[in-house]
């Protein structure tokens, strides 16, 4: 599909073609043989942004040759500065993850990834807050030499609470600015706002972003829907449920159906692609994170993947980069992560729901989108195809092709449903000891339409006709 001809009457004039992907948070962590051929499998294009989040203030990878090159001396000297990192967490968890670092740098695992993954992009994340402008660079400078696809950098993760103002981030980043466009002008490079307008003194920093007259090519914002946006719903939830996928939860009904009007019904990410429009012009946008949190709240149910495939296929000529947070992970945010007591295969790295949405959302990419009791419009792409998208977190419903003259050759659907909104692939958050292992999702149906959008399902109809 991938053909993104389709919205270009809804949207604006600024069209970017879009990259999804994910977060590289501790994605080399938990890498194995399990995980490539997962990734194998999935058979479609992705971005990983590396090293991930908050270890942006303590890699050194290019120098230090143990994972992502954190040193004790480089933690401690953040903490004697900060007292804390951006999560609120202290020097212990830091030291800890420096001590468990492996013998080789993680440089080298992208690298090898890059030879089993051709097709796989790089957005490098720089350490501008506790490093030097040489040292980002001989990291950049070892993988585009070992033909890494190093497409872009960010200038730190988040760093805005860090500096008393725009123009102390300036004298960071300018300098590795400088040296990538001479090194390597093909390297895009973004620059960090922040999303939550709520607070003023980010909307004072986008502002003064904005006003920057220097060398960038993209904004970068991190959205998470949170118990801000959701709280009536978390509320909710009953935690620590013993769950039966055979008896229906009235408690978790109704706090999904809750969840499920603000995560559907409004679009925090629409949103903020508009402000960003208006407020940085024609500059690339690169959505690096993105999720719902806390994870034992949502993550990994039908619900979820319904609002990530979404977002993912609506967003597609507007976000030139949108990367879910994230990808391998031990937490339930993982599109792919370890197993637990509820899951079957506990010793295992298991494929969770926002896998199969992230391989829907790549495959309908330039999809219209069904609306009920609408008559789609039948524009064939040059391939000959017609591509659907729908998110249906309700009953069942009929609904009707009029194929005319096309000269079809197939119609499909291919969906991910469940019995219920918070359906998922093993284990959720909100199960408890006791709970019987679960699979309702467990791999995307693709089956002949015979006129029914199933109940609790995202997907595309797919109609293939004599080109």
């Amino acid at each position: 599909m991938k053909k993104l001809i389709i919205l270009l009457a809804f949207f604006g004039t600024v069209v970017k073609a879009q990259n999804l992907g994910f977060n590289g948070s501790g994605f080399f962590e938990n890498y194995n043989a399990e995980v490539e051929q997962y990734l194998v499998d999935m058979n479609q294009p992705f971005t990983i942004r590396v090293p991930g989040g908050a270890i942006s203030k303590f890699h050194d990878p290019a120098n230090v040759k143990k994972g992502w090159g954190m040193t004790e001396a480089n933690v401690k000297t953040w903490f004697d500065k900060t007292g804390f990192d951006e999560d609120g967490n202290g020097y212990e968890k830091w030291l800890r993850k420096t001590e468990e670092q492996p013998n080789h740098s993680y440089l080298d695992d992208l690298i090898a990834m890059q030879k089993k993954f051709p097709n796989m992009q790089v957005l490098y994340v720089l350490n501008v807050l506790n490093s030097t402008p040489e040292k980002n660079m001989q990291a950049i400078r070892y993988l585009m030499q070992n033909n890494v696809k190093v497409v872009g950098v960010e200038a730190g993760n988040e760093i805005y609470g860090k500096y008393a103002s725009f123009d102390e981030y300036v004298n960071d980043f300018e300098p590795i600015f400088a040296m990538l466009t001479k090194e390597y002008p093909s390297i895009k490079k973004g620059l960090v706002a922040g999303a939550n307008l709520g607070r003023k003194e980010l909307v004072r920093w986008n502002e003064s972003m904005a006003q920057y007259k220097g060398d960038y090519d993209a904004v970068i914002f991190h959205y998470y829907y949170t118990k801000n946006d959701l709280g009536e719903a978390y509320n909710m939830i009953p935690l620590r449920i013993k769950y039966d996928e055979n008896v229906t939860n009235k408690d978790l009904e109704k706090a999904y159906d809750k969840a499920a009007e603000v995560l559907l019904d409004k679009s925090m990410i629409e949103r903020g692609v508009a402000y960003a429009r208006d407020l940085f012009g024609d500059k690339a946008i690169w959505i690096t994170e993105w999720n719902t949190k806390p994870s034992e709240m949502l993550c990994n149910t039908i619900l979820n993947g319904a609002w990530q495939f979404r977002e993912m296929v609506e967003q597609s000529e507007q976000v030139e980069y949108l990367l879910m947070h994230n990808g391998v992970s031990p937490d339930k945010y993982g599109m792919i992560s370890k197993g637990t007591y509820a899951d079957s295969e506990n010793a295992t790295m298991i494929r969770r729901t926002g896998y199969w949405a992230y391989i829907l959302a790549s495959e309908a990419q330039g999809a219209q989108k069904l609306v009920k009791n609408e008559a789609p419009k039948m524009q064939v792409d040059d391939d000959g195809e017609i591509c659907i998208y729908f998110v249906n977190m309700d009953e069942a419903f009929n609904y009707a092709l009029d194929l005319g003259k096309l000269k079809a050759t197939s119609v499909t659907i291919n969906y991910v449903s469940g019995k219920h909104l918070y359906s998922g692939s093993g284990m959720t958050g909100y199960m408890g000891k006791g709970t019987k292992p679960s699979y309702e999702v467990n791999g995307i149906k693709r089956e002949k339409f015979t006129g029914t959008i199933p109940k609790n399902a995202f997907g595309y109809i797919l109609i293939k006709t004599i080109k």
